[in-house]
């Protein structure tokens, strides 16, 4: 007889329920628990038994959510990032972590370019006219991005996917990457640089990096004014790597082409859609949603709610990797593993066998 898995997963979108569910028929050994809503403290308790947990980026797994999960063993995220999940508690408690990398890389990427591209040919403006009856083209006259700069912070599967579709738009390319990719540098004619010696010389800016200690606020307001005026700066990785104060100040001063955000801090807040406001968020988050909201006020601003991940083809192949990733955990072969102090140790507390 198999032994029953018991897994939660939080933060199922509506879209994405039936998928998942159809997805599951395929593992009746798992008794599994869909909820709608992220994963944090207050609700932590509805996965109590659970062996597996998968999250979503608007769960916060803390250190205080692991201590509610006493049976947790693994942690599916069904994202790529994951600095929605305290790596050092997990590991501590001997709980592995896992990701979907790639499953959104095309998506992103597309989305991205035609950000690019909204910017460029003033589309905001232009569809905010004509929905007022105005069809004048007085002051729309947009560029091309034919012969433009783009510069790359972070060339990796999404960062490379941008390149490759920006260098068929006829783009020049330039990336700052701690590990140049020569089959892009040959394929697409891309030069590594520092990031200092990339903001000055590009005509567009997109990124493409995790959100760690390390790129907490990467672009400052010393290094937002190294871009060039009239520069355009596209935002699809995460907001914490700009300085939202010092993006907004630099708005204002009408510093940029254009900025478009599907990332940006404070963003958990306008998600939220909640008023009042919940009292758990701290003064500096507000602080960040007002800067985020004061962008709007452009018209070469697009902001949008962290959707460039939300294709049905990305659901899907978020949802078959991390299947394929508990699977995998479960039979003691576990990948895409993330926090380093499971990578070599983590194994079943079962046979193999029992969980297929």
């Amino acid at each position: 007889m198999e032994t029953v898995t018991e897994i939660t997963f939080f933060d199922v979108a509506e879209e994405a329920h039936a998928p998942l569910r159809k997805a599951l028929r395929a593992h009746p050994a798992w008794r599994a628990r869909l909820v709608a809503d992220p994963l944090q403290e207050q609700n932590a308790v509805l996965a109590q038994g659970s062996e597996v947990v998968s999250a979503f980026g608007a769960s916060r797994v803390t250190a205080g959510v692991l201590d509610k999960l006493p049976a947790l063993r693994l942690i599916a995220t069904r994202s790529t990032g994951y600095d929605h999940i305290d790596l050092e508690s997990a590991a501590a408690r001997g709980i592995s972590v896992c990701n979907a990398p790639g499953y959104s890389e095309d998506s992103v990427a597309e989305y991205t370019l035609g950000l690019l591209i909204a910017l460029l040919r003033h589309l905001p403006a232009t569809l905010r006219r004509c929905y007022h009856g105005d069809f004048s083209r007085i002051g729309l006259t947009g560029s091309d991005l034919r012969g433009k700069t783009l510069g790359l912070l972070g060339a990796g599967r999404i960062g490379a996917r941008v390149a490759r579709l920006a260098y068929a738009f006829g783009m020049r390319l330039l990336a700052c990457d701690p590990k140049p990719d020569e089959a892009l540098r040959r394929e697409c004619g891309v030069t590594y640089l520092t990031l200092d010696e990339l903001l000055p010389q590009v005509d567009a800016l997109s990124l493409h990096l995790p959100y760690t200690g390390a790129t907490h606020h990467l672009l400052n307001a010393q290094r937002l004014s190294a871009l060039k005026p009239g520069a355009v700066l596209i935002n699809t990785a995460r907001g914490g790597i700009v300085d939202s104060r010092a993006l907004a100040r630099l708005q204002a001063e009408g510093h940029f082409g254009g900025l478009a955000l599907d990332c940006f801090e404070g963003e958990e807040i306008w998600l939220s859609a909640l008023a009042p406001l919940p009292r758990h968020y701290p003064p500096s988050q507000i602080d960040q949603a007002i800067n985020s909201f004061r962008l709007q006020l452009g018209d070469n601003v697009i902001l949008t709610p962290h959707n460039a991940f939300n294709s049905r083809e990305a659901l899907q192949r978020g949802i078959d990797v991390t299947l394929e990733n508990i699977q995998a955990f479960l039979d003691g072969r576990p990948k895409n593993l993330v926090n380093p102090a499971q990578k070599e140790t983590a194994t079943p507390k079962r046979p193999p066998s029992a969980a297929r």
